[in-house]
């Protein structure tokens, strides 16, 4: 069987991300894409279609309608690979792109088969495109167990006060709840706790950045995070939405405690988790702060490590299921 994975390989973001770790462990003879201007692209859609026995399409693109009209006039078996939803999460974010939300509807309607990157994922895209829920199904975002060059930041010592949380200014991230709830501790318990936010600036960055707590790190390379891994105490993810969140599996790995929010689709993976380590309502200042201030005491590290299944939950073991619903 021969694939084509077409793609964004470049980009510093999630889907890009998930896109080179796949292609690392594909079968050498799989084809992928590489051109960049539109005309050179649909160029290789037609050449390379035709070529393939399965075809990919990983991450929303403008490019993927023509190649599903492509695949359906050559009568190739092909999916989308979903990472995220425009259509939802711009309504959370509070700047919707009508533009890409159109992309995103026709992209869903041509796509013989949807697969998303988490459990979680799959049934909120269920809930708002009922239309097509008969061929949406998922497949988890494969984990590097290995974290090649992990060991170098070994010497580095955790700091019991330091919590760290990764998406910025997004509002969906709801970072700025985690503040109160830090400012509640700080103020009204007589904790001395700090806040480490890395991510992009958005709708809620000056109101992250107005608390005194408060380190804000726009860019960082993803190879430097485990860096922050290892030096958190507590890492919080409070997404109102987030179709997996490796972010929250690699802080696992690195040692961090963990406080995560129902929506989080990593938790597909994480057989063993307690309402302790659980956000339900992602605004509720008062829930947050009792749940730092628990998994500040009781650590739940190896707990929900060794919940999760790694010969199940790796790379390759993601790419045989894409394989397996592509070929069905």
């Amino acid at each position: 069987m021969k694939i084509f994975f077409i793609g964004d390989f470049c980009s510093n973001n999630g889907p890009a991300s998930v896109n080179r770790a796949l292609r690392k462990i594909m079968p050498d003879n799989t084809l992928y894409s590489i051109e960049t201007k539109q005309y050179k692209r649909i160029i290789e859609l037609f050449m390379k279609i035709q070529q393939a026995d399965l075809v990919l399409f990983s991450g929303l693109s403008k490019i993927n309608i023509i190649g599903f009209k492509i695949t359906k006039l050559l009568g190739k078996k092909s999916a989308y690979l979903m990472h995220g939803s425009h259509f939802i999460e711009s309504k959370l974010n509070q700047n919707p792109d009508q533009n890409l939300i159109r992309i995103e509807k026709k992209v869903l309607e041509l796509a013989p088969t949807i697969i998303c990157v988490s459990e979680n994922f799959m049934n909120c895209i269920k809930e708002n495109y009922p239309q097509y829920e008969s061929k949406i199904t998922y497949a988890n975002n494969g984990i590097d167990w290995d974290m090649v060059g992990l060991s170098k930041y070994n010497n580095i010592k955790r700091e019991e006060n330091m919590l760290l949380s990764v998406g910025g200014g997004v509002p969906l991230k709801k970072i700025e709840v985690i503040c109160k709830a830090i400012d509640h501790l700080n103020v009204k318990k007589g904790y001395n706790l700090k806040l480490t936010v890395i991510g992009a600036s958005g709708f809620d960055t000056n109101k992250i950045k107005s608390y005194p707590f408060v380190t804000y790190i726009e860019k960082i390379d993803k190879k430097e995070m485990a860096h922050y891994y290892k030096m958190a105490s507590l890492y919080i993810q409070n997404s109102e939405f987030e179709t997996f969140g490796l972010a929250t599996v690699e802080a696992l790995v690195c040692g961090c405690n963990l406080l995560v929010s129902q929506n989080v689709g990593a938790i597909s993976i994480m057989k063993d988790l307690k309402s302790t380590d659980m956000i339900i309502d992602t605004s509720d200042v008062e829930e947050i702060s009792i749940k730092i201030a628990y998994n500040l005491l009781n650590d739940n590290n190896k707990r929900l490590i060794g919940s999760i299944e790694k010969d199940k939950t790796s790379i390759e073991a993601s790419y045989e299921k894409i394989v397996s619903i592509l070929e069905k």
